[in-house]
């Protein structure tokens, strides 16, 4: 449980990371403080585009691993019912389930027998 905690917070410390650098390289680019800061020399004439399509998927990816984490420390917790362990199926239940499901549909019960020409 310990490791799953630390997963989580860093999933959220990353999110947070990428959301801010999202929401500063847009920024940049949207009030075209591209020459004040020295990126135009990095990206040349393109750097509004770069920093802009670069900061707004930064600030969608750091979005998603924020919600990821929230949503995952409340299934942690309990919060929506849901079994975080879920039981492996082995071979012997995938056995079993089939052999009862053979016994419930026959396929001389279902189909009807094809008419000879």
């Amino acid at each position: 449980m310990r490791q799953k905690i630390e997963y989580l917070k860093v999933k959220f410390a990353l999110g947070a990371i990428t959301l801010a650098v999202g929401f500063i390289a847009a920024t940049i680019a949207l009030f075209q403080w591209v020459d004040q800061t020295g990126v135009h020399y990095l990206f040349g004439g393109y750097s509004r585009y770069v920093l802009g399509f670069g900061g707004f998927a930064a600030m969608i990816f750091g979005s998603m691993l924020i919600n990821d984490a929230w949503v995952l420390r409340a299934v942690m917790k309990g919060k929506y019912e849901l079994s975080t362990n879920r039981s492996v199926s082995t071979s012997e239940t995938i056995r079993e389930e089939t052999e009862l499901l053979d016994q419930v549909y026959d396929e001389s019960e279902v189909f009807p027998p094809l008419p000879e020409y």
